[in-house]
């Protein structure tokens, strides 16, 4: 996934369908409308930052973001296109270890992480995210529903269970990508004891879901 998104990221962003930020607020108005009263003048861990499109969304609301990817290329992109916004940090960092992460931090968000996680590492990067985060923290997921490019992919299921996608870029290179699509069935039942004040809201004409919970046992 890290050498996949290092040779993605110089077509990231069209890939995306954003232009620019005020394109992306305008597409994404309605689950942003749904995240701000999460964010706002809320410290923030990014995992998964990319290009900094979600970044940038936090940093406007937020008091600070402190956003990872293990990935240089995608954080260079971020670097250039975030560097007017004073209250962002960002950082080469594994999602999964966290090493040397501390905070404090209020909330922690995620968009299109959850997808690429494989099955068996998501309880260990559960345990590992909330020790990172103060009593009360809130954490937020955003990720993709089932849309008509991925039914289109070429897709097996490895031993894991994991939907894996053969991609192809622009240049040629051939990647084999997790990309899983969760129910909100299949949520809930993760996050079973991991949480209080579990929500999920699905965004049918943007093919999105958010869910959102408060550290912590239920």
């Amino acid at each position: 996934m890290k050498v996949y998104y290092d040779k993605h990221a110089p077509w990231h962003d069209e890939s995306m369908g954003y232009s620019d930020n005020i394109h992306m607020e305008q597409l994404l108005s309605p689950i942003i409308e749904t995240l701000v009263p999460h964010i706002i003048d809320r410290r923030v861990l990014e995992i998964a930052c990319g290009t900094g499109n979600w970044t940038e969304v936090l940093a406007k609301r937020a008091s600070s973001v402190f956003a990872i990817d293990s990935s240089p290329a995608v954080l260079d992109i971020a670097g250039k296109k975030l560097e007017h916004l004073k209250n962002v940090t960002l950082r080469e960092a594994d999602a999964y270890i966290l090493d040397g992460i501390t905070g404090p931090f209020d909330v922690a968000f995620a968009a299109d992480w959850w997808s690429h996680m494989p099955k068996s590492s998501i309880r260990l990067f559960l345990e590992n995210l909330h020790k990172r985060l103060g009593t009360g923290s809130r954490i937020i997921f955003i990720d993709m529903t089932m849309r008509e490019v991925f039914e289109n992919e070429i897709v097996y299921y490895d031993a894991g269970g994991n939907r894996v996608s053969l991609r192809t870029l622009p240049d040629g290179s051939e990647f084999e990508v997790i990309k899983n699509f969760t129910s909100q069935k299949e949520l809930t039942a993760i996050l079973k004891g991991f949480n209080k004040d579990f929500s999920y809201r699905e965004f049918k004409s943007l093919k999105r879901w958010m869910i959102s919970y408060t550290a912590g046992h239920s």
